[in-house]
């Protein structure tokens, strides 16, 4: 079952230039897409792509100009209060707090208007703080202005945590962070999915995005031109692989001819090194496939490898390579 459902979603902005004409920006161009309960998907694009607005829409904040979206199967226009029961949200992690409140009072601040009981507040502030690991860092009781970046942003998680929703909108939630703290936010978000829990993140950072998502929309300009998961980006685009074999012996020539005859190769580098030569070759093949090849001729051959690497390519190339042919 899909937890988010968008139809030809579809957002325009009116801006003023001058005393009387308006300007019409179409932020999204009828986008569809879905996302699978307890999975992660991420939102990429260029800024200005639509990613920001597509979460504000799924998270209320922002009304639709035309298709549909739902939340676990509630349309966010017409059911917006039971939809925001539902949802936690991560916009700005450095808004929404109080710089003289400690994490732990900004919290129950929250909760009570929120209308929680004073017993209740406190007992889950107390229970989010210590879960997204404010509590180990002796952070909670220390007033807001004192956090650094990373801890801004485990505290805006922690305050969409506050009411155990269903699904979480992160709108670049790792903007900005050190890399000890981003890894931190990366592995709350997986054991989050593990427990059931369904993220929508939006980012910057492919490979924070590769190790972490489940599936990918990639928008662009207010469109969608590709979704998957990153290997079926990567598989769709036939990237290339980097293969690097370092190989001594009478037939390395030999060698070098036949695998320009069996592997789809784009491009060959050849560099001699004394005894042995290193041999780079850009290829279309999958890993299994050109590891197997090359064992296989070398056997048959008075070559001997001695170093053999394979650099697979990377969302981020697909990324790239998927908004350069459509800008």
């Amino acid at each position: 079952m899909n937890a988010i459902e968008v139809k030809d979603l579809k957002k325009i902005y009116i801006s003023r230039e001058g005393f009387r004409r308006k300007r019409f920006v179409e932020a999204l161009k009828s986008i569809t897409f879905t996302v699978s309960k307890g999975s992660i998907h991420a939102l990429l694009g260029p800024n200005g792509a639509g990613k920001s607005t597509t979460v504000k829409i799924l998270s209320t904040i922002l009304l639709p100009d035309g298709g549909r979206a739902s939340v676990l199967g509630l349309d966010v226009v017409s059911e917006a209060d039971e939809v925001r029961k539902r949802i936690g949200v991560v916009l700005d992690v450095s808004k929404g707090f109080y710089p003289s409140l400690s994490g732990y009072e900004n919290l129950v601040f929250y909760a009570l208007l929120k209308g929680f009981s004073f017993s209740d507040a406190r007992r889950r502030a107390k229970e989010v703080l210590d879960f997204i690991g404010l509590e180990q860092m002796n952070a909670s009781k220390r007033p807001y202005y004192t956090y650094s970046l990373g801890m801004r942003a485990r505290l805006a998680i922690a305050k969409a945590l506050f009411t155990d929703p269903e699904v979480l909108l992160l709108d670049e939630p790792t903007l900005g962070l050190d890399v000890e703290s981003a890894r931190a936010v990366r592995k709350l978000l997986i054991d989050l999915a593990r427990s059931g829990r369904t993220i929508l993140v939006t980012g910057h950072n492919m490979f924070e995005i590769e190790q972490i998502a489940n599936s990918v929309t990639i928008i662009d300009k207010g469109r969608i031109i590709a979704s998957g998961s990153p290997h079926e980006l990567k598989s769709r685009l036939g990237l290339i692989h980097r293969v690097s074999i370092r190989v001594s012996g009478n037939d390395r020539q030999k060698l070098i001819d036949i695998l320009k005859g069996v592997i789809n190769i784009d491009r060959i580098d050849v560099e001699e090194l004394g005894d042995a030569i290193k041999i780079t070759v850009y290829v279309r093949s999958s890993r299994e496939e050109i590891a197997q090849i090359l064992f296989e001729v070398s056997r048959r051959l008075d070559v001997k490898i001695l170093d053999l690497s394979i650099e697979e390519p990377t969302l981020e190339d697909a990324y790239l390579a998927l908004i350069g042919v459509h800008s």
